[in-house]
């Protein structure tokens, strides 16, 4: 268990020196990412055990999950190899619904629609990941591995075209201490992610 956290927890304490260092003046609160992962940790435990008992827990990223519905493809994901860096890219087209715990709907696709993403995931930068999307969902989308480059996707295969997912991230792999339109900083949030197809 400690070999599994640990990578976690020493993401989190550098993203947190990151920013006590881009602090821009005394008045400014200082955003902890480690004490906030405890207290969205906490709140999730809490979210999962009283509306979601059958959910997973991920211990190497916090994020909870469930899977809906199996996928039946055989996609995989491949590695962009670059002088510079490796990333994960992807093309996936997904129904989404996306809640706060409080169960207001922030974002979703309209109904009978769907949506397109080109997604571009530096894999030398996981926590968080820098990204096209937000690091929940690279997490939620990406398999544990792919060849020698590990991701630590929440499946050992990564979501698959006609997979249902259920995933309930602490606000480190949202919007950590931002606001953004009617989420709040420091927000954990509530996926329901269907994917269409996936290139």
């Amino acid at each position: 268990m400690k070999k599994l956290l640990s990578p976690l927890f020493l993401g989190i304490a550098a993203i947190a020196l990151f920013t006590v260092s881009c602090a821009k003046s005394d008045d400014t609160p200082v955003y902890d990412a480690a004490a906030q992962f405890k207290t969205d940790s906490v709140t999730l435990k809490n979210y999962v055990d009283n509306k979601f008992p059958d959910a997973q827990y991920d211990s190497e990223t916090g994020i909870w999950y469930e899977i809906l519905t199996e996928g039946e493809g055989n996609y995989q994901y491949k590695i962009v190899d670059t002088l510079n860096a490796k990333f994960l890219k992807f093309k996936s087209t997904v129904k989404y619904t996306g809640r706060l715990l409080s169960g207001s709907i922030f974002d979703q696709t309209e109904a009978d629609k769907t949506t397109t993403f080109e997604i571009l995931t530096n894999t030398g930068y996981q926590y968080p990941f820098v990204s096209s999307i937000i690091p929940a969902w690279t997490f939620a989308f990406a398999p544990k591995k792919v060849g020698d480059v590990k991701l630590g996707g929440l499946t050992e295969k990564g979501l698959q075209k006609g997979t249902k997912i259920h995933i309930m991230a602490p606000s480190l792999y949202g919007y950590q201490n931002q606001a953004v339109g009617t989420i709040p900083a420091n927000s954990p949030l509530d996926f329901v992610i269907e994917v269409v197809d996936l290139k």
